[in-house]
């Protein structure tokens, strides 16, 4: 597995509920990390549920969760997944380097 696509995926199996999302600014632009996320999600390691409004006009939040073919193509066993933190609920955001 590429780096980047695995870096990605580890972030999502280590975060809350499984979930990662990215940024679109308010320009519409989307991080490099989006166009990874999809294609990730084509090969079934993600899924993908939806965009979220962000804070400023016309930026958005689109996010995925990892799917159990995801936590396989990374060595975890089905269901495994980190223990939730007591009162962090938050999905990891991925920006611009």
């Amino acid at each position: 597995m590429i780096d980047h696509r695995r870096r990605l995926l580890n972030r999502a199996a280590l975060a809350d509920e499984g979930r990662i999302s990215v940024r679109r600014e308010p320009d519409r632009a989307w991080p490099g990390d989006h166009s990874r996320l999809c294609a990730l999600e084509s090969d079934g390691h993600l899924i993908f549920l939806g965009e979220q409004p962000g804070p400023q006009p016309g930026g958005a939040f689109a996010v995925w969760r990892i799917t159990e073919q995801g936590r396989r193509a990374l060595g975890q066993p089905a269901g495994e997944s980190r223990p939730a933190l007591s009162g962090h609920r938050r999905t990891p955001v991925v920006t611009r380097a």
